[in-house]
């Protein structure tokens, strides 16, 4: 079938009218996706930037999940640690009644009612976790990942250790404790409470008993006569288990310092990530809708003049009838 022919006019309209149809059609896409880039035909360049600055942000938002459990971890250990002082003082508090106390009886009652403290605080620990980890019952080391690549920035915030050995409720004794803390053994088994200060040194209380105060014992009889310098040796232990809480107190505040910022970090730089992809990817809206108006004109008037064209086609026609 032979091809139609048309004239210069009409079809320079034509191709005015495909080029405004085209452009109708990416500008209601951008008014309809809010995107002036969507694909990497639409712009190579920003389509890969803004995608790499996603990608990135989405790993960041990743890490804040694990920076939010390891600042409620370090919260539960810190709560631990300041209730855990509320059990020190009371014991301190039995001890100097003991000191006051001549009865031997009585002072016995006192170093019972001292060992339910003792087991009270031990418990404590056992329930200071957070999401399966214990800080003041676990040695091992708490990453927490702050860079979408892992390994790249990172914090380890150590636990220490707090330890208590078998209680009897009947009896109101201990046994001995089972802390055994790096490669400095000596004394350990002379508390029955310790504490695992830098993974070669222990601080201990030693528990009320009958027996003996010896180099290889664990209890102090409350009830001897050299009780009094036995119960101002326990008022001692106790401060240094203080002391050594203090610590470990001061330095999970400094890591919970650190995690808090590097939160507040992360999320203004997923921010600044997303507001640079959104930069180059998304259409402004006013703009657009002020061409597709523009557009719908133009596609209006190259009708009229497609029209105008073909009438004058139509006049030629009558002057040759």
């Amino acid at each position: 079938m032979a091809e139609v022919p048309l004239t210069a006019a009409i079809r320079s309209n034509l191709v005015s009218l495909k080029q405004t149809s085209n452009l109708l059609e990416q500008t209601t896409e951008r008014l309809a996706t809010g995107k002036k880039v969507s694909s990497a035909i639409d712009n190579p360049t920003n389509y890969f930037a803004a995608l790499g600055y996603t990608e990135r942000a989405d790993g960041l938002s990743a890490r804040l999940d694990g920076m939010g459990e390891a600042i409620q971890t370090i919260k539960a250990a810190d709560n631990g640690i300041t209730n855990m002082k509320g059990f020190l003082s009371q014991m301190k508090g039995v001890v100097n009644d003991a000191l006051g106390e001549t009865d031997s009886d009585s002072r016995a009652d006192l170093g019972k009612q001292f060992n339910e403290l003792l087991n009270q605080a031990n418990q404590l620990v056992e329930d200071s976790g957070y999401g399966g980890i214990n800080l003041m019952k676990e040695t091992e080391t708490l990453t927490v990942e702050f860079n979408e690549r892992i390994g790249q920035a990172y914090l380890d915030v150590t636990g220490f250790n707090v330890e208590a050995g078998d209680y009897t409720e009947s009896t109101q004794s201990f046994t001995a404790s089972a802390v055994t803390a790096g490669t400095n053994t000596s004394n350990i088994e002379t508390f029955a409470l310790t504490f695992d200060v830098d993974d070669d040194k222990v601080v201990g209380i030693q528990s009320y008993g009958t027996t003996a105060t010896t180099a290889s014992g664990h209890e102090i009889n409350w009830a001897s006569d050299t009780y009094k310098a036995d119960l101002a040796d326990l008022v001692s232990q106790i401060e240094d288990v203080e002391n050594a809480l203090s610590t470990q107190a001061s330095s999970l505040a400094s890591n919970l310092a650190v995690i808090t910022q590097r939160e507040d970090f992360t999320n203004e730089h997923i921010n600044i990530l997303t507001e640079g992809a959104d930069n180059l990817t998304l259409a402004d809206l006013n703009e657009e809708g002020a061409n597709l108006l523009a557009l719908q004109t133009s596609q209006t008037l190259g009708i009229q003049a497609l029209s105008l064209a073909s009438q004058q086609s139509q006049a030629v026609l009558q002057l040759i009838g």
